[in-house]
């Protein structure tokens, strides 16, 4: 059964316009967080092996585990983000699955999401979802009103490491400069299950380490609104299971790797047609000796947020 939306209020409509970023509290059945919070420990604490991408064991869990394809598809998550950021659809783009370790130091540089997803259009935040409970100093903290800079940042993609900086494109900002600019304001809030964030995906925000004692798990949910528009790149991620030839420029992503999860007008796609699994096949040691590789761990220490 598909849970019912809770009234997301003008204010919070207000929020997301003025900063870039707003927690949305009990969005959801804070039950969706105790029923995955297991499950996500085995695929990141235990590295259980659930036939996930050996390349990217915490990206797309929907194709191969019910629990968080259940979420996607029944939790009200997809709405609640869609009217915030004021768009009548939402469609399913990707998972990731982010895992901090207890009294880790490890943190993300700042960042926007913006140059790495191959469309054009703002309809495409990123859904943050911590599984437990947190305290502001492990929440992701972001700079409000960051999302009007129009500045198109250099991703840490996979392919962009492959490739040399066009002069056009500019590293991402330096921290120490970010936090000494008085005009800068940074946003970080204590979050329970059930409370989300909503993230344009121009705003600028970044990942501490973990001050807990117990492991940091986070979502980090992508849904297409009405503007989303194929526009690939050659420095933009890859997303499983469809090439940058079938992307047509112009054209709304659609198919049965992109469902709509929720439309205004009540219409919305089941499971039924979502993959499972994926195209490729590989050797079931192949996810340990990738996770062995220093320029596998490098790059996935640098994609945790």
């Amino acid at each position: 059964m598909t849970e019912v939306c809770r009234e997301i209020t003008q204010d919070e409509i207000e929020t997301y316009a003025r900063d870039g970023v707003v927690c949305l509290r009990q969005a959801f059945d804070p039950a969706w967080a105790e029923k995955l919070l297991p499950v996500a420990k085995r695929i990141t604490v235990d590295h259980e092996d659930v036939g996930l991408l050996p390349t990217y064991p915490g990206r797309y869990m929907s194709r191969t585990v019910q629990e968080f394809r259940d979420f996607i598809f029944q939790s009200s998550m997809a709405e609640a983000a869609a009217r915030v950021i004021g768009s009548e659809t939402a469609a399913f783009f990707f998972d990731e699955m982010f895992a901090k370790a207890p009294n880790s130091t490890d943190a993300t540089i700042w960042h926007c999401d913006r140059m790495g997803w191959p469309t054009s259009g703002v309809m495409v935040p990123s859904i943050w979802i911590p599984l437990s409970s947190i305290s502001k100093e492990n929440c992701l903290e972001c700079i409000a009103e960051s999302q009007h800079q129009d500045v198109p940042y250099w991703l840490f993609s996979p392919n962009a490491r492959q490739m040399i900086k066009p002069d056009d494109r500019v590293s991402h900002p330096d921290g120490d400069k970010l936090r000494a600019d008085p005009d800068n304001k940074f946003l970080q809030w204590d979050m329970e299950p059930g409370d989300m964030l909503v993230l344009h995906p121009w705003t600028l925000h970044y990942s501490h380490g973990n001050t807990d004692d117990d492991w940091r798990i986070a979502l980090s949910i992508r849904i297409f609104g009405d503007d989303i528009r194929w526009k690939p790149r050659p420095d933009c991620l890859n997303i499983a299971g469809v090439s940058f030839d079938e992307m047509i420029e112009g054209e709304i992503p659609g198919g049965t790797l992109f469902p709509r999860l929720w439309a205004s007008d009540g219409s919305r796609d089941g499971d039924e047609h979502y993959p499972r699994g994926f195209a490729t096949q590989w050797r079931t040691t192949r996810r340990d000796t990738i996770n062995e590789d220093e320029e596998f761990n490098q790059r996935l220490k640098a994609s945790k947020s």
